[in-house]
C-alpha cells in the first residue's frame, strides 16, 4: 500500500478516475453483440440474383450452379459454403463456411457470389468502417 500512497491521490484525481471507468464501460456496450433480425443468404451468377434464402436452424438445401465451372452451394441451418467447385484455383472452396451478415464468398471463374445480408453485421476490428 506504500506505492498508493506515494502517488499522492486527492480526492478529485479519484473521480476523474471513477468517470472514465464509467465512459470506458459505456463504450464497451455499444460493442457488445447484438443478436436481432434474420440472415439472408444471396447468391448471384453474373450479377443476376439466383436465389435468397433465410438462413434459419434445420434448413438444408444444396445448390448446384453450372457455368465456366461448376459450384456446388451448401446451405445447413445457419451456415452456407461452397462445398465443392471444378474451378482451377478453389479459392471458394477454401473460404470455408460464412456464418454472419456481411460476409460474401466468391468464385471467380464462374462468377458467382454469395453473400450474407441482413441481421446486424459485426464490425471487424481491423476494417472498422468497413462493415455494410
Amino acid at each position: 500500500m506504500s506505492w498508493l500512497r506515494s502517488l499522492r491521490l486527492r480526492p478529485g484525481d479519484l473521480a476523474i478516475v471513477a468517470l472514465v471507468l464509467l465512459i470506458a464501460g459505456g463504450v464497451a456496450l455499444c460493442f457488445l453483440p447484438r443478436t436481432g433480425g434474420t440472415v439472408y443468404a444471396e447468391i448471384y451468377q453474373d450479377d443476376v440474383l439466383i436465389k435468397r434464402v433465410a438462413l434459419a436452424d434445420g434448413l438444408r438445401e444444396t445448390l448446384t450452379i453450372e457455368g465456366a465451372a461448376v459450384n456446388e452451394i451448401c446451405i445447413d441451418g445457419q451456415t452456407v459454403c461452397f462445398s465443392e467447385s471444378t474451378c482451377p484455383d478453389q479459392v471458394c472452396v477454401r473460404s470455408g463456411l460464412l456464418t454472419r451478415a456481411g460476409q460474401t464468398a466468391v468464385c471467380l471463374p464462374n462468377r458467382v457470389i454469395v453473400r450474407l445480408t441482413g441481421g446486424e453485421p459485426e464490425v471487424d476490428i481491423i476494417a472498422g468502417g468497413a462493415a455494410r
